[in-house]
């Protein structure tokens, strides 16, 4: 693969050329670039060399099919900020666009630690979206169409090749073209949230033995698994409905010889089936779960951050307005920021992780799986938040109402008696929140800096007498 910089060209939305879900904050007042390169080469499609005993392995479909994509860029200035270990984000694709969830939800952390973030464009149908439908379609805020006019993936199954190439280029130290020319790559962490999982699990199940450099050392180093369902993707999708595995093939379970964390919230876990592939350490002790108290799929400070782009460049009004529910406050973005770093930690071989987290599971009276509940309505077990240890509602995994409110968690305040009833005075409030966020700092999910914001949160919040 080779890349190329995508410049850019200000002016009115008309004529100028900007990257899509470009960051909206300056991040050179943090010391860094944001930037955007055409990705380009051919890429062969796969099949799966036998079926019938859901074996991994892959053989080559149709060979070298060209293809060109991009890629976001978000490193430091300066290099020598560069803390060696590289993010690639399988940008989501759900909406028909790309969106960059782990960016989004754990930019502060990455931007404090000295890493670098790399978004891919991984569908054709977001790929077609940019080429043919940004500044074209009706409903949409006019736009330069002229910027993605050179984008082809022509095959959904060049994905993988796709993945395999980026990563080594961004790793390879003696290429001048790498987007990452004069930074000491040292370590490549694929991540992604929600669909992107899918992707992820294919990837390291039938791709990852076989993705080395030059001196045999794996291109990827450790997988983030974020928000994901039950079904991996099928290696070579021929229609819509083999996009993905049935549930219950054995390729739905990681298999991989890296570190491996995966993060589920309470919408995932039985919303999304993920509780059927669950793998702990005693069988798999290169992997560890964390399962989520209280945390969506999406939150408010997610909608809020990941719409702020999509009004800029789309023109369209804010997600989750229409939700019949406030949406949960809880913020799932702290949590995957102090993941990512018990991950990087363990794939440099500094620290263990913590064990795997488990939210109970119960039946409900229809007889179907569901989370297990306390008396005030939330979940029990898990990694518990400060405000699922000192609540003051009900923090649901799903609201109601219009688009995606389904993926939306919503939020269920107390009524005024029983927040009295909790926390006589606002201090038994701070306190009892104040200690829980220390205890998940202790337990390594939670961040310094990330429990001082919320901490100071709290203090703000009109509670008690």
């Amino acid at each position: 693969a080779s890349a190329t910089v995508m410049p850019v060209v200000p002016g009115a939305p008309e004529s100028r050329s900007t990257p899509f879900i470009a960051w909206f904050e300056d991040l050179t007042e943090a010391g860094y670039l944001d930037r955007e390169y055409l990705v380009s080469g051919t890429a062969n499609v796969y099949e799966y060399v036998n079926e019938s005993d859901q074996s991994p392995t892959v053989g080559v479909h149709t060979e070298a099919i060209p293809y060109a994509s991009r890629i976001l860029v978000r490193r430091p200035i300066d290099a020598t900020r560069f803390n060696g270990t590289v993010f690639l984000e399988v940008l989501n694709p759900t909406a028909g666009w790309d969106g960059d969830p782990i960016w989004q939800n754990t930019h502060d952390y990455l931007m404090r630690e000295g890493a670098i973030y790399v978004g891919l464009t991984s569908k054709p149908v977001a790929l077609r979206f940019l080429r043919d439908k940004w500044g074209r379609a009706p409903g949409f805020a006019a736009r330069n169409a002229s910027r993605y006019a050179e984008l082809a993936m022509p095959r959904f199954g060049q994905v993988w090749d796709m993945l395999t190439q980026a990563a080594a280029l961004l790793k390879s130290q003696g290429d001048r073209s790498s987007p990452l020319a004069g930074f000491a790559v040292e370590r490549i962490i694929l991540v992604g949230y929600s669909q992107s999982v899918a992707y992820q699990v294919t990837y390291a199940n039938s791709f990852h033995v076989g993705a080395r450099m030059a001196d045999g050392s794996p291109i990827i180093d450790g997988y983030y698994l974020a928000g994901g369902g039950a079904a991996a993707k099928n290696v070579r999708r021929t229609t819509s409905e083999d996009e993905v595995l049935k549930r219950g093939d054995a390729r739905n379970l990681v298999s991989v010889n890296v570190p491996v964390v995966r993060f589920q919230t309470q919408t995932e876990v039985v919303g999304f089936g993920s509780s059927a592939v669950r793998q702990s350490e005693p069988e798999y002790p290169l992997i560890r779960t964390y399962e989520m108290a209280g945390g969506a799929h999406v939150d408010r400070a997610t909608n809020e951050i990941g719409g702020r782009a999509l009004v800029r460049d789309l023109g369209l009004p804010e997600f989750g307005a229409s939700c019949d529910l406030p949406l949960n406050p809880i913020r799932i973005g702290f949590v995957q920021s102090a993941l990512l770093d018990i991950l990087e930690q363990w794939v440099r071989g500094v620290a263990p992780p913590p064990p795997s987290r488990f939210l109970s599971l119960a039946v409900d009276a229809d007889g179907q799986q569901a989370i297990a509940l306390d008396a005030a309505g939330n979940a029990v077990g898990g990694l518990r938040p400060p405000a699922i240890q000192a609540p003051l509602g009900r923090y649901l995994a799903r609201n109601s109402g219009e688009g995606f409110c389904y993926l939306f968690g919503g939020f269920d305040a107390f009524d005024e008696s029983e927040i009295n009833r909790r926390y006589p005075n606002r201090r038994d409030y701070e306190r009892r929140f104040a200690e829980h966020a220390n205890a998940l700092v202790a337990e390594r999910f939670l961040l310094p800096p990330d429990s001082q914001t919320l901490r100071s949160e709290a203090k703000r919040r009109a509670v008690g007498k």
